[in-house]
């Protein structure tokens, strides 16, 4: 059997635990059909997993019994935070589920000139989460990555970062910009339609260079993804030489 993974918040993870999640509880019982003494990673979003066994499954609840810590790491050293224009819902979930799956640290949702326009809302905010512990829990990662509110385009371009990147067809080549320069990282991608010609002399007032992903315009959706994992790999591409 696979390696059978789920999430606990940090500050509920004790020697014992009662699994009281209707989502989670359903999984254990009757998806994967475990039984007492099955054993479980436990993953608490912030670096640390350790292996439970069931020690009893009720109606409503599973109890779990701690063995062991099985792994521990820090949070990575350069953050890489995705900025992404409120798109359709399923567009929204595609990113966010692949860009977890490839190891961004963040996102920050906005709302720009040429973008679906939807309220910030509590319920919206915990679906999106909800997509992202999943894609945490399906790729083996320790660490959740955050997302808050949508912002308006000026508040998410006006973030300190070191590095600040956007996605456009007429940028420079990402391997040469990012090779100079060292740091956490934002990369934003436009809505569809790109940025308007005002957002970009924003981004340009705003510390933003642009990297060109491709020599075909690209949707959102596969400009966001392909960005970070170009990013990612940059990164532990560098690390890799570092450790040499």
């Amino acid at each position: 059997m696979s390696k059978i993974r789920i999430y606990i918040e940090p500050e509920s993870v004790k020697d014992s635990i009662e699994v009281r999640d209707k989502d989670t509880v359903h999984k254990i019982k009757d998806v994967l059909r475990l039984k007492s003494n099955d054993s479980v990673y436990v993953f608490d979003g912030e670096g640390r997993e350790h292996i439970y066994k069931i020690y009893r499954i009720d109606k409503s609840k599973v109890v779990l019994e701690k063995e062991r810590q099985e792994r521990q790491e820090p949070a990575v050293s350069k953050r890489v935070v995705l900025g992404f224009p409120v798109l359709r819902e399923e567009k929204i979930d595609f990113i966010l589920q692949k860009a977890t799956e490839l190891g961004v640290t963040g996102f920050l949702p906005f709302v720009s000139s040429r973008s679906l326009r939807i309220k910030p809302s509590v319920p919206k905010i915990k679906r999106w989460r909800k997509i992202i512990i999943e894609a945490v829990r399906q790729s083996g990662r320790l660490w959740i990555p955050e997302i808050g509110n949508i912002l308006e385009f000026g508040k998410v371009i006006r973030q300190e970062f070191p590095i600040k990147l956007a996605a456009s067809i007429d940028g420079d080549n990402p391997r040469e910009v990012l090779s100079k320069n060292t740091g956490d990282i934002l990369v934003i991608a436009g809505p569809e339609g790109d940025f308007s010609p005002l957002e970009y002399r924003e981004l340009e007032m705003s510390g933003f260079k642009l990297i060109k992903l491709s020599l075909y315009i690209l949707r959102t959706e596969t400009a966001a993804i392909f960005a970070v994992g170009l990013i990612t790999q940059m990164i532990t591409e560098k690390d890799t030489d570092d450790r040499r």
